[in-house]
C-alpha cells in the first residue's frame, strides 16, 4: 500500500502549474513551504526541489494571533524556498492545525424500494449524508468515503448493481473553524500565494510516514508539534477519526527552561541535542552543555547531567501520551473501537527513549517515523518534525487536493452552507 491509496474523495490529477507542486504548512510555531514535481512513473513519491522554514510567533494553538507577523513569515518562507528551487509559485496546498479541528462521520439513507443500486442512487445517498454535516460556523476540509450499508449488509465498498431496500452512504468529514481558516487563508491571498487545496496537518502526517499495510490494518498516528499534538486513526485504508489537543512540545521545553532557570530558545537547543525521557537508554551521569541565566540576565555557560534532563522532560511527555490515551479510549467507547498500533511523528517525537514511554502509556507497539513518502528532503529536513509538510505534498501530488479546493472556505465569507454547496457540486460533476 502507498500513500496515494489512502481513500478521499479525489480525483488522479494533481493541481499543478507546469508539473510544479508547492506546500504551505502553517505551523503552531514555524511556517514551512515546500516545492517539488511528481514522481516519475518508477517512482510515485514526489520529489523535492526546494524548502523553506521561518519560526513563528504568530500562530497560537492553530489560532492567528498576529496577521502581519503571519503573512510576513509565510513570505520569508516561501521566498526560501523558491530561491532553493530556483522557480516562482502560486499555487499552494496548506495544512492547518489546531484543538479546533473536527472530524465526524455522517449517514444517510436512501429509500429504494428493491430496485438495483445504480451510481446515480450512491450519488444522492453521499450528496444527502454531506447535506446532513452540521455547517455552523465551519468549513469542510476533506472527506473520506466509509462504505456504504445495503439494507442490513455494512462495509460495502461498491453497491453498484445490488438490489436492495434501502441504500445508506456513510461519510468521514474532516473540518475546521470558518472564520479561523478565513484568517489564515487572507495571511497566504496577501503574501500573492493561492490556496488550491487545504488539509489537516494529522491526515497529512501519515500519507508521509506510514508504510505498507500500516493504513490498512490499522493505526493511529500520533503528531507531537510544537503547540499541539494530534491523532489521525486509520482503518481498511481509510481516516476515520481525528483528534487535536492544544499542548505540544512547546510545553515540554517550558518545563525544561524553567528547570534549568534558562530561555526558551536555549531550552529548546538542549532538548533537541540531548533530550530524554528514559534513564534505561542514556548514561545518567553524563554531562551536557545547559546554559543558565544569570544575575545580570544573560546566559552563562553551565552544565547538567543526563539524569537531569529525563527528570524536566519525562513528567510532561508523559502526561501528553495519558491525556491523548485517554481521550482515543473515551472515543473508541463511544463509537468504532480505534486502533492501537501507533505511529509517533512529529518535532517532539525525537526525544531519546520516547518510543519505550509511549508504548508503556498507550499498551501497544509504538514506532517513531520520519517522512518516507517525498525524496530529496536531505538530512535536515528528513526528521519527523517534517513529517505534515512531506504529506501536503504528497497530497498534492496524489489528486487529495481536488476535494480540500471544493470545500475549502474562501476569504471573503461564504457561509457554511453556501460551502456544502460547492462540495455537493464537486461531486455531482466527478462521482
Amino acid at each position: 500500500m502507498t500513500a496515494p491509496a489512502l481513500r478521499t474523495l479525489s480525483r488522479d490529477r494533481a493541481p499543478a502549474r507546469n508539473g510544479v507542486l508547492a506546500a504551505l504548512d502553517i505551523g503552531c510555531s514555524k511556517i514551512t513551504c515546500i516545492i517539488g514535481r511528481r514522481g516519475d512513473a518508477s517512482d510515485g513519491r514526489p520529489r523535492i526541489d526546494g524548502v523553506g522554514v521561518q519560526s513563528t510567533k504568530a500562530m497560537r494553538a492553530g489560532a492567528v494571533v498576529d496577521l502581519q507577523g503571519l503573512e510576513r513569515a509565510i513570505r520569508l518562507a516561501v521566498e526560501q524556498a523558491e530561491r532553493d528551487a530556483e522557480t516562482r509559485i502560486k499555487d499552494v496546498v496548506v495544512g492547518v492545525s489546531g484543538p479546533e479541528l473536527k472530524g465526524e462521520i455522517v449517514h444517510a439513507r436512501l429509500d429504494l424500494g428493491g430496485r438495483p443500486i445504480t451510481q446515480i442512487h450512491m450519488r444522492e445517498a453521499r450528496d444527502a449524508a454531506i447535506e446532513r454535516f452540521d455547517s455552523a460556523g465551519r468549513a469542510v476540509l476533506h472527506m473520506t468515503p466509509l462504505g456504504y450499508t445495503v439494507d442490513h449488509a455494512t462495509g460495502v465498498r461498491d453497491p453498484s448493481g445490488m438490489f436492495a431496500e434501502s441504500l445508506t452512504a456513510n461519510l468521514f468529514v474532516a473540518s475546521a473553524p470558518g472564520p479561523g481558516l478565513r484568517n489564515i487563508l487572507q495571511c497566504i491571498a496577501k503574501a500573492h500565494l493561492e490556496p488550491i487545496g487545504i488539509a489537516a496537518a494529522p491526515f497529512a502526517s501519515a500519507l508521509s510516514v506510514l508504510v505498507e499495510d500500516e493504513a490498512e490494518q490499522g493505526v493511529t498516528v500520533i503528531d507531537m508539534g510544537g503547540g499541539v499534538t494530534s491523532a489521525a486513526c486509520f482503518h481498511d485504508e481509510r481516516l476515520i477519526h481525528l483528534d487535536v489537543m492544544g499542548v505540544g512540545g512547546s510545553r515540554v521545553t517550558a518545563d525544561l527552561a524553567e528547570g534549568l532557570g534558562s530561555t526558551m530558545a536555549a531550552a529548546e537547543r538542549v532538548k533537541m541535542l540531548h533530550g530524554a525521557v528514559d534513564l534505561a537508554e542514556v548514561d545518567p551521569l553524563d554531562t551536557v552543555e545547559a546554559p543558565r541565566l544569570g544575575g545580570d540576565g544573560r546566559l552563562q555557560s553551565a552544565t547538567c547531567t543526563r539524569a537531569d534532563l529525563v527528570r524536566f522532560l519525562r513528567p510532561r511527555v508523559e502526561e501528553i501520551f495519558e491525556l491523548m490515551d485517554a481521550r482515543l479510549s473515551r472515543a473508541s467507547a463511544a463509537g468504532r473501537p480505534l486502533p492501537r498500533r501507533i505511529v509517533l511523528t512529529g518535532g517532539a517525537s525525537q526525544l531519546i527513549g520516547i518510543e519505550r514511554l509511549a508504548e508503556d502509556v498507550f499498551r501497544a507497539p509504538v514506532r517513531v517515523a520520519q517522512p518516507v513518502k517525498a525524496r530529496g528532503l536531505g538530512e535536515t529536513y528528513s526528521s519527523p518534525a517534517f513529517a505534515a509538510s512531506a504529506g501536503l505534498l504528497v497530497f498534492a501530488a496524489s489528486g487529495h487536493s481536488e476535494t480540500a479546493r471544493a470545500g475549502a472556505a474562501p476569504v471573503n465569507g461564504e457561509n457554511g452552507a453556501s460551502v456544502l454547496r460547492r462540495v455537493t457540486g464537486w461531486l455531482q460533476e466527478n462521482f
